[in-house]
């Protein structure tokens, strides 16, 4: 599994499934607060890209799947930039006001030495960086299938398994034409995880909340988490001497 296969495979099914997955009103609102300009990572298929644009952003993109910037093109045209790679390197040059990794985006860098290399070039090119993950539970299981969809024509199961506190998972298409399988992995990670990581990478917590409307984190009950990290003052005597 490469940096594009879930986007390869998720493509066509994508604006349908996870459209309303999380709050896009929520997100554009908070992301304009800390400025106009826009660096998103793993665009896909401008879920959030597109209503941040016709809010007047100057949003840029970077996602591996061409499958997904596809998408984004025939609903878009050309107006959001992007480019076709591998977001764990940001491969762009800044200043923008705003990094956005949301929906778990950052989660998918399975190893933490890389999340730590996306973010601190995050910290480079980047005034804030936005970041919204899944708050894992202590209770989780460690494997199973779930039964998403029945109907007469399909049934569409997820099956996962931890290892080594890396989840792999598949959407597994079942039809008369045959068997698709969509596969995913994310590190799980809690919010303080992530926030070590970030300290590593010279990015320090400046806001934290359970959603995109700044609605108060719980501890051991939230199970969402939106933050908002900056550049230390430290990290950026370093990088700009």
């Amino acid at each position: 599994m490469d940096p594009s296969t879930y986007g390869e495979r998720i493509a066509d099914v994508y604006d349908d499934w996870y459209g309303d997955a999380t709050d896009v009103e929520g997100t554009v609102a908070t992301v304009a607060r800390y400025g106009t300009s826009v660096l998103e990572l793993g665009i896909g298929t401008g879920r959030l890209a597109i209503p941040l644009a016709d809010a007047g952003l100057a949003v840029t993109g970077i996602d591996a799947s061409p499958a997904m910037v596809d998408r984004l093109r025939a609903k878009d045209g050309d107006r959001i930039p992007v480019v076709v790679a591998d977001f764990a390197t940001v491969p762009v040059e800044g200043p923008f006001d705003v990094v956005l990794l949301a929906f778990n985006a950052l989660l998918v860098l399975t190893e933490e030495a890389d999340q730590v290399a996306c973010l601190r070039r995050c910290a480079e090119v980047g005034r804030r960086v936005l970041v919204e993950t899944f708050v894992p539970g202590d209770a989780a299981p460690s494997q199973g299938v779930d039964v998403r969809h029945v109907d007469a024509d399909s049934v569409h199961l997820s099956a996962f398994k931890v290892v080594d506190g890396v989840v792999h998972g598949s959407i597994v298409s079942i039809t008369e034409a045959g068997i698709r399988l969509r596969p995913w992995r994310v590190r799980l990670a809690t919010p303080a995880a992530l926030d070590a990581v970030a300290a590593d990478a010279g990015l320090t917590v400046e806001a934290r909340w359970s959603g995109w409307r700044e609605e108060r984190y719980v501890e051991g009950e939230s199970d969402r988490c939106v933050t908002v990290y900056r550049p230390s003052s430290q990290y950026r005597q370093e990088t700009c001497r």
